[in-house]
């Protein structure tokens, strides 16, 4: 039996900072191209994914393969991120 795949995401909201729109581009680009129907791409477990794959410079398929909680979790922490900036324009702090 092979070892529980693990990858360092402890620094992954900063990572994800670091990208530029042309990263989400990319991410979508391979999500549609593998036909990812997600009407609204941010929604994609597998974008997020993708975002984060670049974001911690390991292949997609390294994330695709980890074990569900930690999957989610790293997906999860993505969609928050880009969802962050949105609260916050919707909502400023004071």
């Amino acid at each position: 039996m092979d070892a529980k795949k693990t990858i360092d995401y402890s620094n992954l909201k900063e990572k994800l900072a670091e990208l530029d729109a042309r990263s989400f581009q990319r991410a979508e680009r391979a999500c549609r191209m593998s036909a990812d129907a997600t009407p609204d791409i941010t929604y994609s477990s597998a974008f997020r994914a993708r975002l984060a794959a670049e974001a911690l410079g390991v292949e997609f398929a390294e994330v695709s393969s980890l074990d569900l909680a930690t999957y989610t979790t790293i997906t999860a922490m993505v969609l928050n991120f880009l969802l962050k900036s949105l609260g916050e324009e919707i909502q400023p702090k004071s």
